[in-house]
């Protein structure tokens, strides 16, 4: 194997994550550049690994994911986040189609519950549990109907 051989390794499906991205509007910028959620711009990944490795997964699931978080607010691209989100769809709603799936995350506010989620999981003197559960839950709780819920 030479070094160019090394250079010019492509995914398992032959597609490139960033242009796959950027089809979606969504940048990914590098780890280190991160900002708090405050002051996080729209439809910005930065680092991309956990992302990356959900779409290697399951594509389909991975674009349902990227347009349910940019229908609900499109600066909430944060690990903990699309890691709620792919769980829900994957528990909750992997038969239902991807448009009502986007439609029904436009109508709930997901900043709000990741900031929730986020108080639930890391308390005043410790930690309770994990924060994408905790977001999951709350999700769970947004979308689904209570006398639909199992």
């Amino acid at each position: 194997m030479t070094i160019q051989d090394l250079r010019l390794t492509r995914s398992p499906n032959g597609q490139n994550f960033h242009r796959w991205l950027e089809g979606f509007g969504v940048r990914v910028r590098h780890f280190r550049e991160g900002r708090s959620f405050q002051t996080r711009p729209a439809n910005i990944i930065y680092g991309g690994r956990t992302l990356k490795r959900l779409w290697a997964r399951d594509a389909d699931r991975a674009e349902t994911m990227v347009r349910a978080i940019q229908a609900a607010d499109a600066r909430c691209f944060d690990d903990y986040t699309m890691l709620a989100v792919w769980h829900f769809i994957g528990a909750h709603a992997a038969q239902e189609p991807a448009s009502e799936l986007v439609r029904a995350f436009a109508d709930i506010n997901l900043a709000r519950i990741v900031k929730r989620g986020h108080r639930l999981a890391k308390g005043q003197y410790g930690r309770m549990g994990k924060v994408a559960e905790k977001i999951s839950s709350l999700l769970a709780d947004a979308l689904i109907p209570e006398e639909e819920a199992a």
